[in-house]
């Protein structure tokens, strides 16, 4: 540009001829000859074309363009940690086609095809309760005073931009599901569409294109709430760019700095009070409303829940072995001892395991999330402890903190008192448990301790005393109430009644 201006300055105002203004810039005569035919000074695009000219790249690189440009989109389908660089290109361009050109070039080169090559985005504009989109995060917490990676359950609803987050110890597949349940309610109904990547816990093969062969929980999920399930290409978590920013967003924001919490509950009622906050305070890009104002609007668009909650649980099938306990991932949980090698079905959830057998429930437990643990429950063993009454001081269930410690102090003293047998009465004792509770059972107890009396009568007469407190006595009014006996008077029947049935015949 500053060609021009020097030419067309020696040439109007000093006057200089064509040859003179050549001779004295040092250029050609066929330039100053073109910049006189143009009325405006090029502009960076025209020069780049007049520098480049029409030879842009040498015989030598035109030889193995191609091969540049097919390896580049191929790579496109590969995963990003997994594809050519610039020096991979240079360094196979050598082994497998002899190429003759530099390596910088060959940068040069490789930079500004990939260019060209860049996927295009459209920007979209979603329809109220049509999609939602789910992934996993992950982030660190202070539970229990210690440090702890959890697993962050996150959905987003594509058009009103609301978010849910749930905390989980895993991304085993009953929390999966149990996140869509917790999801669904806090929206208040359901979207018709949802954008998953290829997790394992839905997908149980990937076939042609978008078709997948998906996992029969998943399904079920799907049915019970009414939506379909639509899945990106592989490697292509891009497909779902609103949830994808969400799981950043949520650990810089909800997590910086770690939250300190006692239990999971707790950290996810702070979650969900954190959702909400930000629904009232984020706007929607590109629209005045807030984002709990679009999801209000949103709601009216939803399918409704349904009258029943799903159930989110992995459902496996157990053999119950001869110490009446099934293995259930690396943990073993108790069932009533008459069970033992029947093979019954557990109910995985989140946070409990449920076993049924005939379709009845026969034992609950609370999910243990260590490894190798034995979870037992006294009442599943007091049918075998009958018939091996001396069993019951080493027993594990017996020793769980759930018992409480004046069962194993009365169990000791009627073992000091009576032997055998009392160990067989304690187990009697035990039993009564079924009939009136606990915790009136650890009540009398007690008493019988305090009145240092160790015998399976007197309990029974305490259990009798506390269960009648409980029956409800009618009092007579003092104007109702006989003063003697001679003055409370009974009507006599009527025996003409019953002739009149018999037909007259009373024997």
């Amino acid at each position: 540009m500053a060609q021009f201006y020097d030419i067309k300055f020696l040439h109007d105002v000093e006057g200089l001829s064509q040859r003179q203004i050549a001779k004295k810039l040092g250029i050609s005569r066929n330039t100053v000859s073109k910049y006189f035919k143009q009325q405006e000074p090029p502009t960076t695009i025209q020069r780049q074309k007049i520098y480049s000219g029409s030879k842009e790249y040498s015989d030598e690189t035109k030889r193995v363009l191609p091969i540049i440009d097919q390896w580049l989109e191929d790579d496109l389908k590969r995963w990003g940690k997994q594809r050519h660089t610039a020096a991979n290109i240079y360094k196979r361009l050598v082994e497998e086609y002899d190429f003759k050109g530099s390596e910088s070039n060959t940068r040069k080169l490789v930079r500004k095809r990939k260019k060209k090559l860049q996927e295009v985005f459209i920007p979209l504009d979603f329809q109220f309760g049509h999609q939602f989109q789910f992934d996993w995060g992950e982030a660190d917490i202070i539970l229990q005073g210690r440090k702890q990676r959890i697993y962050l359950f996150c959905v987003q609803l594509a058009a009103s931009r609301v978010r849910f987050v749930r905390a989980y110890l895993h991304e085993k597949q009953e929390a999966f599901l149990d996140g869509f349940v917790h999801a669904f309610e806090f929206f208040g109904g359901v979207p018709t569409e949802g954008l998953f990547d290829n997790l394992k816990t839905a997908v149980q093969k990937i076939l042609k294109g978008r078709d997948r062969l998906e996992q029969e929980s998943f399904l079920a999920l799907q049915a019970h709430y009414l939506f379909k399930a639509e899945f990106c290409n592989v490697r292509s978590g891009n497909e779902k760019g609103r949830v994808e920013g969400t799981v950043g967003y949520v650990r810089r924001n909800a997590f910086v700095p770690e939250p300190a919490v006692q239990s999971l509950d707790e950290l996810n009622d702070y979650l969900l009070e954190w959702c909400l906050k930000e629904s009232e305070r984020r706007t929607v890009p590109y629209k005045k409303e807030t984002v709990a104002e679009m999801w209000a609007k949103e709601k009216e668009y939803f399918h409704p829940l349904p009258d029943q909650r799903f159930e989110a649980c992995k459902l496996v099938s157990c053999q119950v072995n001869k110490t009446s306990l099934i293995t259930i991932e690396t943990n073993q949980y108790s069932v009533p001892c008459s069970y033992v090698g029947q093979a019954v079905w557990a109910k995985i959830f989140v946070d409990r395991v449920i076993v049924v057998a005939q379709n009845q429930v026969i034992a609950q437990h609370i999910r243990s999330n260590e490894r190798n643990q034995m979870i037992t429950v006294l009442d599943h063993y007091l049918e075998a402890l009958l018939k091996k009454p001396r069993a019951v001081r080493d027993a594990h269930a017996f020793q769980s903190s759930d018992i409480p410690e004046v069962f194993r102090r009365f169990h000791r003293k009627m073992r000091e008192h009576e032997g055998a047998i009392g160990d067989r009465k304690f187990i009697r004792l035990l039993l009564l448990h079924r009939e009136i509770g606990m915790d009136k059972l650890t009540q009398a107890l007690y008493e019988a301790e305090q009145e240092k009396v160790y015998r399976y009568d007197l309990v029974h007469e305490i259990i009798q005393r506390l269960t009648n407190n409980h029956l409800k006595t009618h009092t007579l009014s003092r104007e109702k109430t006989p003063t003697s006996l001679l003055d409370f008077k009974v009507k006599k029947s009527n025996v003409t009644q019953y002739e009149q049935l018999t037909g007259g015949q009373i024997k």
